[in-house]
């Protein structure tokens, strides 16, 4: 068996966390008032323009609560909230990355010094946007979760007692609001322990997740849920990229290159997949621009066909061009057990993050 957790981190993790200076770490990325910031969001909506995770890991590792707070506090300071001063509300992030650190999180996960360092750096990443009470379950905070923590193993430990916070808040909460009602009461042992199945085709997609950085991560199991659907058609990393991801921290371009690296996705050579996914709009337009003049009548299947058989060099230019990429075929197996997996873990974490981490916020 492979012991997914030994799988080394910290040399590309420490590397790019040497950085003292958090807003030198944004490498001027962000935006022009906001340099933790994402220029093409909102400052009000708080998105930071790259994935601070590698300057974030060995900062939580080493307990520092001070430059946990600044990072907070940066990626805060646009919309920090009502009531107090800019000073108040610095001291207020810093206070918070302290209750973080200190969490007690072995409390009902058990896992290796590895494993709950990443996920204590990925409760940083959430703690921008999330409080952790039971609220957290309605939203995609679980399944950013489940795809960063993907490479690791954890046991639960006294799984009934979160199974029955659990059960009492959403009962509570059913009093008051329809929504809460129709979640339905959950059985003893309905939540799993974290633990990727002893797959070899498995065990290969997560040792190469393993080395990406936390929101590298993310975005790339987000294309690898998407290629491992029955519709392979090829996209660009940058479009499978979600929002729930990149508003933790994503540098797009960056990522991109970075999972093209793993050789987990490949660039896209497959005609036929790509035209797929045209519109006959974007067909119509394609074959007006080289000089073909297809019938009016024709369905987007013809239309696709003409532009096979009489633009396959320009086709496969463009197709180079786009950047759009496809699942490496010795992958496929892997990737949708890795999907069959994070679908199988979300219901754990999302208990977990709303009655488990031992924060109450």
């Amino acid at each position: 068996m492979i012991e997914l957790q030994t799988f080394a981190t910290d040399s590309l993790v420490l590397t790019e966390g040497d950085s003292t200076d958090i807003v030198g770490f944004a490498d001027g990325q962000g935006h022009p008032d906001f340099p933790c910031l994402s220029r093409t969001h909102s400052p009000s909506s708080c998105v930071p323009c790259i994935d601070f995770s590698p300057w974030l890991r060995p900062r939580v590792r080493w307990g520092d609560a001070d430059a946990v707070g600044e990072y907070l506090w940066r990626v805060r300071q646009a919309n920090p909230g009502v009531g107090e001063s800019a000073e108040q509300f610095r001291q207020h992030y810093r206070a918070l990355a302290g209750m973080i650190l200190a969490a007690p999180l072995t409390q009902h996960l058990a896992g290796s010094e590895e494993a709950m360092l990443d996920l204590r750096t990925a409760l940083v990443l959430l703690a921008v946007h999330e409080g952790f009470s039971g609220f957290i379950m309605t939203g995609e905070a679980p399944e950013f979760v489940a795809a960063v923590m993907s490479p690791h193993r954890f046991s639960l430990l006294r799984p009934q007692g979160l199974v029955k916070r659990r059960n009492s808040f959403v009962a509570h909460m059913g009093r008051e609001m329809s929504y809460w009602a129709g979640w339905t009461r959950l059985g003893a042992d309905a939540i799993a322990p974290v633990e990727p199945p002893d797959d070899p085709d498995l065990n290969e997609v997560l040792g190469r997740l393993a080395t990406l950085p936390l929101g590298v991560r993310a975005h790339a199991a987000d294309a690898l849920r998407h290629f491992s659907a029955e519709a392979q058609v090829p996209r660009t990393l940058a479009s499978l990229s979600r929002y729930e991801t990149r508003k933790r921290g994503l540098d797009v371009n960056d990522s991109a290159r970075r999972t093209l690296e793993t050789g987990l996705v490949v660039p896209a050579t497959d005609l036929d997949a790509w035209l797929a996914g045209w519109t006959r709009r974007d067909l119509l337009a394609f074959l007006a621009q080289a000089g073909l003049r297809p019938r009016n009548s024709w369905g987007k299947e013809r239309l696709a066909e003409m532009a096979h058989t009489e633009c396959e060099e320009l086709l496969r230019g463009r197709l180079a061009e786009s950047g759009a990429v496809e699942l490496a075929p010795q992958y496929v197996a892997g990737a949708r057990r890795l999907r069959d997996y994070l679908d199988s873990a979300r219901e754990t974490w999302r208990v977990w993050l709303g009655f488990g981490t031992g924060l109450e916020m």
